[in-house]
């Protein structure tokens, strides 16, 4: 028997996110079962009726309902679902309060696509993922951690990330697997001491890599 999809969840009041992922999503190969809510009332109403999903993914600021809050009451009805916070905020997020109240994972919606995957995939298995590299300062960063010697492959990869480059775009352009794509990836940020693309871009940009 097949597997079903797994469902997600996504409460943000900005619906330009919401459907860029449901067009994401309808273009993969595994795609997910979502569903949205852009107004917080409704999806705790909906919530008490018994949704019950694989993955929450929280808008960390919204009109009616700020994420946090929302966060405290999905974890107060008794939810134990991951739940994924997403910010498009310059400020730094509030990481502690976030971990404090039950999130599992934080990521800036200026993160790619391949990011945000990744986290899904993460939570979705177990773990954890805080895109703390957000709320690091850069000139601290730069004077304490001093720049990593990359292989030639590597650099090359940090390039075309620090370009917006998707895994299949780097497979295509490199001649390279996507599954090599994805090891590089990993040693880049065990390198640079990253969770993300983004955070491994903006660290190789410190550190003068790129």
């Amino acid at each position: 028997m097949a597997q079903r999809p797994a469902r997600l969840v996504i409460i943000d009041d900005h619906r330009m996110f919401a459907d860029g992922f449901v067009a994401l999503n309808d273009a993969s190969a595994r795609p997910y079962d979502i569903h949205v809510y852009d107004a917080p009332e409704v999806f705790l109403k909906a919530l008490a009726n018994g949704l019950s999903p694989d993955l929450f993914i929280l808008d960390l600021v919204m009109k009616q309902m700020n994420g946090l809050a929302l966060l405290s009451a999905l974890r107060q009805q008794g939810s134990k679902a991951p739940v994924l916070m997403l910010s498009g905020m310059a400020d730094a997020p509030p990481l502690a309060e976030m971990r404090a109240l039950g999130a599992n994972g934080f990521l800036h919606k200026s993160a790619g696509q391949d990011d945000l995957l990744d986290a899904i995939e993460t939570l979705l298995a177990g773990g954890t993922l805080f895109d703390l590299e957000a709320s690091e300062d850069a000139e601290g960063l730069a004077s304490d951690f001093q720049a990593p010697v990359l292989a030639a492959r590597q650099q090359q990869v940090l390039a075309l990330i620090g370009q917006g480059a998707t895994n299949r775009d780097i497979s295509e352009t490199l001649g390279i697997s996507e599954n090599t794509v994805k090891s590089h990836l990993r040693a880049l940020y065990e390198t640079l001491g990253a969770n993300t693309r983004t955070g491994a871009v903006r660290k190789a940009q410190q550190l003068g890599l790129i």
